[in-house]
């Protein structure tokens, strides 16, 4: 949050987003559209929300004539607040938390000078502690994402382009649960590196790559492996269960092949942290990642239950991963 003479910025860099607060008392019509304009051209990326304070029907009438002159108007929001402390929505975009807020303003007892001045520097060092963060983890080469990725394109390539007898070996190495129970173990396992197919090959992969690389810069390379493989073996023991059980009410044997119930644990390993109470990562970061992580988490859900998924090793994967990582070993943050 900055602050100067008769304007105020805060933005929400995690989300992209912008708020100006405009005074108009003691401006002129030309010097508020002027000003205006100025916080309009200098908007380059990301949301922007402008609030103009008091001005009544003529700062109204210029808020909306400078938003249809404005070269970005599908990523604006612009409001007036006015005298009696109505907050008008002139043009554009909503900000909710911005209308939620002036709702509860009568209610809230003004901030003293002190309380102002410690707000906006809790909010400088959270940038300054996102950016020393971000920095860091981006200088940790995520190796180990790099080989899990390579052998499960070598296995691919090896044993799809083998033929029939890369289809046994295939067929040797998927989690199937009759299999699993007759004594085949290793199958919980080594199903994660198997996939059907060329389209599942390369969604599971850019998962992990997305997911792989900033959780093991976090957790550093050997927790971040040994929440990759429990996670897998958690996946394949919850999908070789489920497997018997459909077989005890006469299903048909069911094998299944594919990555994402370890992907699903770096998710749930991922959620673990950001909801911890001990504090694994910067306030900014983690704020804006439980926002995204929960999307993205609600979308994989509605997939798992999709034809063709397994849902088993989804959930167990995920399960075995958040509580894994839940541990105090785990949730400390790599050195």
């Amino acid at each position: 949050m900055a602050v100067q003479d008769h304007l105020a910025v805060l933005e929400w860099p995690d989300e992209g987003k912008g708020l100006v607060v405009l005074d108009h008392a003691g401006t002129s019509p030309e010097s508020f559209r002027a000003a205006v304009d100025r916080v309009l051209q200098a908007h380059q990326a990301g949301l922007l929300f402008l609030v103009a304070v008091g001005g009544g029907d003529q700062a109204q009438a210029a808020l909306a004539d400078a938003d249809r002159d404005a070269h970005n108007q599908d990523h604006l929001g612009v409001y007036q607040l006015t005298d009696d402390g109505r907050l008008l929505r002139v043009a554009g975009r909503r900000l909710a938390p911005l209308e939620s807020a002036v709702e509860r303003l009568g209610q809230a007892q003004a901030l003293t000078p002190d309380e102002i001045s410690e707000i906006i520097e809790r909010g400088r060092r959270e940038r300054v502690e996102a950016s020393a963060f971000a920095q860091a983890v981006s200088k940790r080469s995520p190796r180990i994402t790099f080989a899990l990725i390579a052998a499960c394109f070598l296995v691919f390539a090896f044993l799809d382009g083998s033929g029939a007898q890369g289809a046994a070996v295939k067929a040797w190495l998927s989690d199937g649960s009759r299999e699993v129970w007759q004594g085949e173990i290793w199958r919980v396992f080594t199903y994660a590196f198997l996939h059907a197919n060329t389209t599942h090959l390369l969604v599971n992969m850019l998962a992990l790559y997305s997911l792989g690389g900033f959780l093991e810069a976090l957790l550093g390379g050997r927790r971040y492996l040994a929440v990759y493989c429990a996670s897998a073996v958690g996946g394949g023991i919850a999908t070789a269960l489920a497997g018997a059980l459909r077989a005890m009410m006469g299903g048909p044997p069911s094998y299944t092949v594919g990555a994402s119930g370890a992907i699903w644990g770096l998710m749930g390993a991922t959620l673990a942290l950001v909801l911890g109470r001990r504090r694994a990562l910067p306030r900014l970061i983690a704020r804006g990642l439980r926002q995204r992580l929960l999307v993205v988490l609600v979308i994989n859900v509605a997939l798992s239950f999709l034809p063709g998924i397994d849902l088993y090793a989804h959930f167990g994967g995920g399960l075995v991963g958040f509580l894994l990582t839940r541990s105090d070993r785990f949730s400390r943050p790599a050195n």
